[in-house]
């Protein structure tokens, strides 16, 4: 019995000797980290920390000073002890600390939370109380902490940094944001899933960051500042219960890219005058938002998707002025009804910009319109009339007009047309006849296969390069195809003229062994014609490239690539090609807005004279896009250089 008392005894020291001089654990990282048991963190406060009940105790006045980045993030604290007179929670210092647990009790003294505070400690429970005298909360100070069940903020409130309370999963209730807050960072309460009711962002709020409230759980009406110029791209994305109508106030001037992708609101869209811009995908899924859409004629700009797939508009009035329609922006919206009138401004329509749409009126296409972009109107099943195609129109590209099927009566294609795309009016069953213009050069395989009562064509200039075999048609088997027998077949003449040498004037580079390495970003991607020469495409392999019209080939080419060049100068190198209209030499490589990549070009036609051509890997639409020096966001360029606009 004395003996095991001895033992006891022994134990109990070492056991206090740990307390006095401190223990060693191991941090998350498994490495081996000395705890001390006290300190000072400011001027006149000091810390405490009691290894046997895992208490660590602050105590004092003034801002925390923390001397050692992540001061405690490798504690094991049970219970956090911070006294009154505290103002400041120093910047990491409990930073990834998964060993501090429990309900975190902040001093009423508290003004300011510094950045990365508590950032990771997802062992904290409980509602997360900020106290009334906080001004800010810096940048990341609560990311991650996903054991809070609710979050209450200061009335005095005026600054939430970055991330600051981003996914605080767990964090359920509503969110009462206080009057006099100014600034909401960057993804500030990004995937908060739990947060309820409805938000409202008081009229105080100057500045909303990216991702500020997405994939939030808010079931309940938004309240947009009023005063606030910008909505920041994915502001509110994919917080998919929101309900309610949505007004944009009447200090907006941009509304960005995604900002309310995949929300639920269920009532009417409201856009002052005064937007100029309206990003990508800006409401791109949001299935429920109802009512005529009429997009004020301040809008210069419409993006990408910035509609699609929002299936209960009712109608849709565009904003005069609009230069162009971009790539799907009211694809799927199947609820819009009535005619569709494109602005006298409008120059392209984008590929499947309206794809399926509803309207059931006439479509009206302005004077000036250049192209109409890949499945523009396809499936647009309710289309009574495309009444008269503009004079300008270049292009008619593929599916442009599939299945719109109460399109009646004889079509005339203007004379400016060089090109109509595969399947571009297949399966419009009510077409009776066509006529094409004198300057049609090219028709796709099927462009006109399913008009079953269609019975006659008529070309009144050259013999294009239409499709005539039975799997490749491009007029139903019944349809009788009228041509002049004095005009030339573009198809034989565009064959030998593919099979003939370069002429000496056309720049060309010298022919290497191997392509070099970054002709890799080249392969897999179509390099689409611009304006004129939209219906010419140029696909790269390893070694060679195909110059295709109509995705019938033309010719074929070997090419290089200077590897050694900037970016912006890089060359790719041929000896020289045939490009429908005349000769190409060498392509200079550059990159457009957004995603697309451009190959720009000089076209040397048989009399000597020469124009620039451009091929690009996007929509036609995008090239025509340029973000002007000083201006916050793109607008349609009037003259494009290297070609007309």
């Amino acid at each position: 019995m004395k003996k095991l008392k001895t033992i006891i005894a022994i134990i109990m020291g070492v056991v206090m000797m740990l307390g006095l001089f401190g223990c060693t654990v191991k941090n998350s990282r498994g490495e081996k980290v000395k705890l001390e048991k006290s300190g000072t963190c400011g001027p006149d406060m000091k810390w405490e920390y009691d290894r046997l009940s895992k208490t660590l105790t602050i105590t004092g006045s003034g801002e925390m000073d923390t001397p050692n980045d992540y001061m405690w993030s490798d504690y094991p604290i049970k219970k956090l002890e911070i006294s009154e007179g505290v103002t400041s929670i120093g910047r990491n210092a409990f930073y990834s600390n998964h060993r501090l647990t429990g309900e975190l009790i902040l001093p009423q003294s508290l003004e300011r939370i510094e950045e990365f505070a508590f950032y990771g400690c997802d062992g904290l429970t409980g509602n997360l109380v900020i106290p009334d005298k906080v001004e800010t909360v810096e940048g990341y100070a609560f990311t991650r902490c996903s054991g809070f069940t609710g979050i209450k903020l200061s009335s005095s409130l005026k600054v939430i940094g970055d991330e600051a309370f981003k996914e605080l999963s767990e964090a359920a209730g509503e969110l009462k944001l206080p009057d006099g807050l100014e600034t909401v960072g960057r993804s500030a309460f990004y995937k908060c899933g739990k947060l309820s009711g409805g938000l409202m962002i008081p009229d105080s709020v100057t500045d909303l960051g990216y991702y500020a409230f997405s994939q939030c759980g808010f079931d309940g009406p938004l309240h947009l500042p009023e005063g606030i110029k910008v909505i920041p791209g994915n502001c509110f994305n994919y917080s998919e219960s929101f309900t309610g109508p949505l007004e944009i106030p009447s200090s907006v001037e941009i509304i960005d890219d995604s900002a309310f992708r995949g929300c639920g609101f269920d009532g009417e869209l409201t856009l002052h005058d005064g937007i100029s811009f309206i990003g990508d995908y800006a409401f791109d899924n949001c299935r429920n938002l109802t009512g005529r859409l009429e997009i004020p004629d301040s809008v210069a700009y419409i993006g990408e998707a910035a509609f699609e797939d929002d299936e209960s508009f009712t109608g849709l009035k565009l904003p005069e002025g609009l230069k162009a329609i971009r790539t799907k922006s009211f694809s799927s919206c199947k609820g819009m009804t009535g005619e569709l009138k494109i602005p006298d401004s409008v120059r392209i329509i984008g590929d499947r910009a309206f794809w399926d749409a509803g309207f059931d009126g006439d479509l009206y296409l302005p004077e000036g319109l250049m192209s109409i972009g890949s499945g523009s109107f396809a499936g647009c099943g309710n289309i009574t009339s495309l009444g008269d195609l503009p004079d300008t129109l270049l292009h008619i590209k593929e599916d442009a007009f599939i299945n719109c099927v109460s399109v009646k009566g004889e079509i005339s294609i203007p004379d400016n047309v060089y090109s109509i795309g595969e399947d571009a009016f297949k399966g419009c069953t009510e077409i009776t006849g066509v006529t094409f213009g004198k300057n049609l050069l090219s028709i796709g395989r099927s462009a006109f296969l399913g008009c079953d009562k269609l019975k006659k064509a008529e070309f009144t200039g050259p013999v294009p390069d239409y499709y005539t075999e039975d799997k490749e048609a491009s007029f139903p088997e019944a349809c009788k195809v009228r041509t002049d027998k004095d005009v030339p077949d573009m198809l034989m003449a565009w064959k030998d003229k593919s099979e003939e040498k370069a002429p000496a004037d056309v720049e060309s580079g010298v022919e290497k062994d191997e392509p070099y390495y970054w002709t890799q970003s080249l392969v897999g991607e179509d390099f689409c014609g611009a304006g004129k020469y939209a219906n010419i495409v140029l696909r790269f392999d390893d070694h060679d490239f195909e110059v295709l019209i109509n995705d019938r080939t033309i010719s074929k080419t070997e090419y290089y690539a200077d590897k050694n060049a900037h970016q912006d100068e890089q060359v790719v190198y041929t000896d020289g090609f045939f490009c429908r209209d005349g000769w190409v030499g060498n392509l200079e490589y550059g990159s457009g807005f957004g995603r697309a990549d451009i190959l720009y070009a000089t076209l040397v036609h048989d009399d000597g004279s020469s124009e620039e051509i451009v091929f690009h890997t996007e929509s036609e639409e995008t090239i025509y896009i340029d973000l002007p020096d000083g201006e916050k966001y793109p607008v349609i360029k009037d003259e494009i250089v290297r070609y007309e606009f």
